[in-house]
């Protein structure tokens, strides 16, 4: 990382091109294989979501840690890992271990994986795969330290590092630095579908209830809400409206094909690890935010006290505990729930820390805990065949782990709260936790709250 002080735009694409230059064209210090390298200059006044909307190419990458500490807008692909056979986690994790060099921390392949995995039903979800990981080519990313313009390039054989450079400098001369780009308006609404609709849902609710003892305790049953408009809608655009309603939130956009993106705010973290140290966290039972601070605090109350969300709430801390205990040497959690209180509802929270056995762990812990009965149910294997043969539509990316790999660190957050956009529509994805003592209404309008944060984004 260079220390100068930050430069304006056109300053600092010059010194980045410098940078690269030297960087492609020096010899290497290793041995030239896939491994990736890095470069970054400082950037003044730059906001990366800003930055993110004003640039012409629509393969668009955007993440913000839930803290608000880390913050990536990226356009453009260095690299991209595919699935070419069955989904091996030890392989995918192994390669991407060998593919990032230990220094810069930033340089990370960001992306995440579909939530049944093994196939992929229909073409809603084809660009995404079974999984799919990418380096940026160039990012403007905003860390504690100051706002940073960046480029990653796999470094090749010598006689096709000038290739690369020449595609790497005429691809940054492309990038644009204007101000904050005006919002655009969002197009007129023309019709709304609930898959399952609330008949049909108040009918799955039935069957699941009567299934209750003999095959699961809790599972966890979502909606697919398609909105379509009369006009195409801008994904990065309709990101950026969301996060004025979305706090605190992992956001994320994955934009790899002009008609695909997928985006979301999410309050959930499934894993972060750094080095040894590992963090979780129990998110499940829900209330409405109040009007009124009394009213606020008599539903967080209301949900402290609720037998059926504590039960709800307990199957997900009791999953998280055992495989911490398994994975971790030590292991500190509180013994009694908390509130997280974000903008439109307020959750049953209670974080797990640890450290690891063994540091490289990603593709263990993840296999282990996708999907947390948070998201899938509890036991995990009859409550995602329930969910599989019962939902009327394919959940892709909704719930599954999205976030980002380095080095010697990772993040995933469970990717709730998020839709798909295909052009002029936007499909939303919201569940509900069903235990015993559920009801049709009462999940109906939980699902219903919790979709808000996107229906106030696309208010006029």
């Amino acid at each position: 990382m260079n220390n100068s002080q930050p430069q304006v735009p056109a300053a600092a694409a010059q010194r980045l091109a410098a940078r690269i230059t030297q960087a492609l064209t020096a010899p290497p210090v290793a041995a030239p294989d896939s491994r990736l390298l890095r470069v970054e200059v400082p950037l003044a006044d730059t906001k990366p979501l800003d930055w993110l909307r004003a640039q012409p190419r629509f393969t668009q990458y955007y993440w913000s840690s839930r803290d608000d500490a880390f913050e990536m807008a990226g356009v453009g692909e260095a690299d991209v890992l595919l699935p070419a056979g069955p989904l091996d986690f030890q392989k995918l994790f192994a390669h991407m271990r060998r593919a990032l060099p230990p220094h810069p921390p930033s340089l990370r392949y960001y992306g995440g994986f579909r939530f049944h995995t093994g196939h992929v039903k229909g073409e809603r979800w084809k660009a995404f795969k079974e999984f799919r990981f990418v380096v940026p080519r160039f990012e403007v990313l905003r860390r504690r330290t100051g706002v940073f313009l960046a480029c990653n390039a796999k470094r090749a054989h010598p006689r096709t590092n000038q290739e690369t450079l020449d595609n790497l400098l005429a691809d940054l001369a492309a990038l644009q630095f204007p101000g904050a780009p005006p919002d655009p308006a969002v197009p007129p609404l023309r019709s709304r579908e609930d898959l399952p609709d609330r008949a049909a849902w108040d009918a799955l609710i039935g069957r699941t209830l009567d299934a209750f003892g003999h095959d699961f305790q809790k599972v966890v049953l979502a909606r697919e809400s398609s909105f379509t408009f009369e006009a195409p809608l801008d994904p990065v655009a309709l990101l950026a409206r969301l996060t004025r309603h979305t706090a605190p939130s992992f956001e994320f956009c994955f934009h790899p094909v002009e008609d695909r993106a997928f985006i979301g705010a999410s309050p959930e973290r499934l894993f972060k690890r750094t080095n040894c140290y590992l963090q979780s966290e129990a998110i499940a039972g829900t209330r409405p935010r109040g009007t009124t601070d009394g009213a606020d605090k008599a539903l967080g109350q209301a949900l402290l006290d609720s037998d059926k969300d504590r039960r709800e709430h307990r199957f997900v801390v009791q999953t998280l505990e055992e495989h911490f205990q398994h994975f971790c040497r030590h292991l500190l959690t509180p013994p009694d729930p908390s509130l997280m209180r974000l903008r439109n509802c307020q959750h049953l929270y209670t974080p797990l820390e640890g450290l690891l056995r063994h540091t490289c762990a990603d593709a263990t812990l993840l296999q282990a805990l996708h999907p947390t009965p948070a998201v899938g149910g509890c036991p995990r294997d009859p409550a995602l065949r329930w969910i599989e043969a019962e939902e009327p539509f394919d959940r892709g990316i909704y719930a599954a782990p999205v976030g980002w790999v380095g080095h010697d660190a990772a993040e995933f957050c469970v990717a709730i709260r998020s839709g798909l956009i295909r052009g002029n529509q936007l499909a939303l994805y919201t569940g509900a936790g069903i235990v015993p003592g559920s009801t049709p209404q009462e999940e109906w309008d939980e699902i219903e709250n919790k979709m808000t944060i996107f229906l106030d984004a696309l208010a006029p």
